[in-house]
C-alpha cells in the first residue's frame, strides 16, 4: 500500500480544498462589489513534467488572486504540491533503493495581465510570471552489503530536506469559474550527498493544470 501514499495524500488534499471552497461559496454575504478590484481563490490539479531525475506525475495547488480592474493587472500567491515515489535522482551508481518518497512544494508570487477579454462568453486570458522558492522533503530505504567473509545485506533509511529559488511563466484561460493553466518552472538545482551517494533535485519543467476559481 505504500506505493499509493503520495497519490492518496494528494487526492485527499485536493478534495479538502474543493469542499472548503464549495462550502464558502454557498454561504455568501450580500454586499456591494468593489469597482476597483476582484479577489479570487482557486484550487487546481494536473500534469507536471519536472527535470531530469524526477518523473512525470500529479501536481495540485491553491492560490489567492487580487485583480486590479482599472489596470487589467493581478497579483497572486500560490503553493503547489508534487508527491512522487517512482523516480531516480541519484548519480550513477546509486543506492539499491527499496522504498522512497519525495514531496516537492513550490511556493511563489506572480503578476499577470489580462491579454484578452470576452464578456459575452464570460471568458478571459491572462499571462505573466513570478518568482518563488521550492522545498523538498525526501526519505528512502536502501540495501547495503555488510561485508566480511560471510556477506549479507543491511537495510538502512535516511532523509533529506532542502530547496532553492525558481522563476515561473504562465498563462491562464478562464471560462466562468473553470480555468486551464500551462506553466513553466525555471529552477536552480539542489545537489547534495546522502551516505556517499550524490543526488540532484531539478524541478525545472512544465505543468498543465485545470482548476476552479471562486470569488471571495
Amino acid at each position: 500500500m505504500k506505493q499509493f501514499t503520495g497519490f492518496t495524500v494528494a487526492i485527499l488534499l485536493l478534495s479538502f480544498f474543493i469542499s472548503s471552497a464549495s462550502a464558502q461559496d454557498t454561504v455568501k454575504v450580500k454586499e456591494q462589489k468593489s469597482d476597483k478590484l476582484n479577489q479570487y481563490y482557486s484550487v487546481k490539479f494536473g500534469f507536471y513534467q519536472p527535470g531530469t531525475g524526477l518523473n512525470n506525475g500529479l501536481l495540485i495547488g491553491i492560490d489567492g488572486i487580487t485583480e486590479f480592474l482599472k489596470y487589467n493587472f493581478f497579483l497572486s500567491g500560490a503553493i503547489d504540491l508534487y508527491p512522487k515515489q517512482t523516480f531516480d535522482m541519484f548519480d550513477s551508481p546509486g543506492p539499491s533503493i527499496s522504498d522512497q518518497q519525495i514531496y516537492l512544494i513550490p511556493i511563489h508570487i506572480n503578476g499577470g495581465y489580462k491579454i484578452a477579454d470576452f464578456p459575452d462568453a464570460d471568458s478571459r486570458i491572462y499571462a505573466g510570471g513570478g518568482i518563488g522558492y521550492y522545498l523538498f522533503f525526501y526519505s528512502y530505504t536502501y540495501s547495503s552489503s555488510s561485508g566480511g567473509l560471510v556477506g549479507g545485506l543491511n537495510s538502512s533509511s535516511d532523509s533529506k530536506n532542502g530547496g532553492n529559488v525558481f522563476a515561473t511563466l504562465f498563462a491562464r484561460g478562464v471560462i466562468g469559474k473553470i480555468f486551464v493553466e500551462p506553466r513553466v518552472y525555471l529552477a536552480v538545482k539542489s545537489s547534495g550527498n546522502l551516505d556517499g551517494y550524490n543526488y540532484t533535485v531539478n524541478p525545472t519543467g512544465f505543468a498543465v493544470t485545470f482548476g476552479f476559481q471562486y470569488h471571495q
